[in-house]
């Protein structure tokens, strides 16, 4: 006969051994799922910072391409920047003409756009206060991401830094934006009005 308060064979209950290896177990899937929490709030932060990188440079990219189709002269062209005259009675200039340089700012990985009064400045990048149009413009190898390339009115390539400005027709603007090991690349196309 069992005595009293003692446990006879077959009656439920659980011990103290069971209770703790519940405990482990859940303790092992509690942090498994946070862990899965933290994992995919990580590559939203990621995701989401590289979208708002990309919708940055391509908004550069369409303002260098935008004010491009409306110049007239080519003042300077390099690999990684260039200076256009933007004429009188235009979207971006209603009273005066001026010069604008778009370049690559290696020091911030960025692409700036200066601007001057003057119309035939020759400068590439301008001297003066450059407004940022991006940032994180480079290439998975670190490399600049801003790169322009030159063409005639036929199409021919004149390659990266063309000897003669007058013949430049059309330019190429290609645009790299890498973050978090991620890399996307954007380019656009333009002729110029005047040419």
């Amino acid at each position: 006969m069992a005595a009293a308060g003692s446990r006879g064979r077959g009656q439920g209950g659980t011990t103290l051994v069971e209770l703790l290896i519940a405990l482990v177990l859940l303790g092992i899937v509690t942090a498994g799922i946070y862990g899965m929490v933290v994992s995919s709030a990580n590559a939203a932060r990621t995701t989401n910072a590289f979208l708002l990188t990309q919708a940055q440079v391509r908004a550069a990219l369409d303002q260098v391409v935008d004010e491009a189709r409306w110049a007239s002269a080519v003042n300077a062209a390099q690999a990684t920047c260039v200076t256009l005259r933007i004429p009188q009675d235009t979207p971006f200039s209603a009273l005066s003409p001026y010069s604008v340089t778009f370049a690559y700012d290696p020091a911030q990985d960025a692409v700036v756009r200066q601007e001057s009064t003057n119309p035939d400045a020759l400068g590439c990048p301008l001297s003066g206060t450059a407004e940022v149009l991006a940032y994180s413009v480079v290439r998975p190898d670190g490399s600049d991401g801003l790169g322009f390339e030159y063409f005639d009115a036929e199409g021919n390539s004149l390659g990266s830094t063309p000897a003669v400005l007058g013949n430049i027709a059309r330019i190429r603007v290609v645009v790299t934006t890498t973050r978090d090991g991620a890399s996307r690349t954007f380019a656009g196309d333009v002729a110029l009005r005047a040419r």
